[in-house]
């Protein structure tokens, strides 16, 4: 029966340290659609609208059709140069997030981004 016991504890044990784990922050997507109202600021944060239907947001994110993402590292420069790519052409993008609002308050970080056409 100690066995027993010890099983039943630790059973107990990791089920009490999932829940106080929480579950990861849910991020979202959209479906594709046009960007809009590109805004560089200061510091290389880059927002922008995008008019896709996207996913339940994450719970950080109050503004349902902006993204933003860090413009001041060479890989968010590199998105940079795709996303205003895509405005000047009027393509369509899809977006993913990362499930934070990393850079500003109220607005999703962006993960990645693909043209569709």
């Amino acid at each position: 029966m100690q066995g027993g016991k010890f099983i039943r504890g630790l059973g107990g044990a990791i089920l009490i340290a999932a829940l106080l784990s929480g579950a990861p922050a849910t991020a979202s997507s959209t479906g594709a659609g046009h960007i809009s109202v590109v805004q560089v600021l200061s510091n290389g944060v880059v927002l922008f609208n995008h008019d896709g239907d996207r996913t339940t947001l994450p719970g950080c994110a109050t503004n349902l059709g902006r993204w933003t993402f860090d413009g001041a590292t060479p890989a968010g420069q590199a998105k940079l140069a795709v996303l205003m790519s895509a405005y000047g052409l009027n393509k369509r993008i899809v977006v993913a997030g990362l499930g934070a609002c990393n850079e500003t308050s109220g607005i999703e970080s962006m993960n990645n981004f693909y043209l569709t056409d």
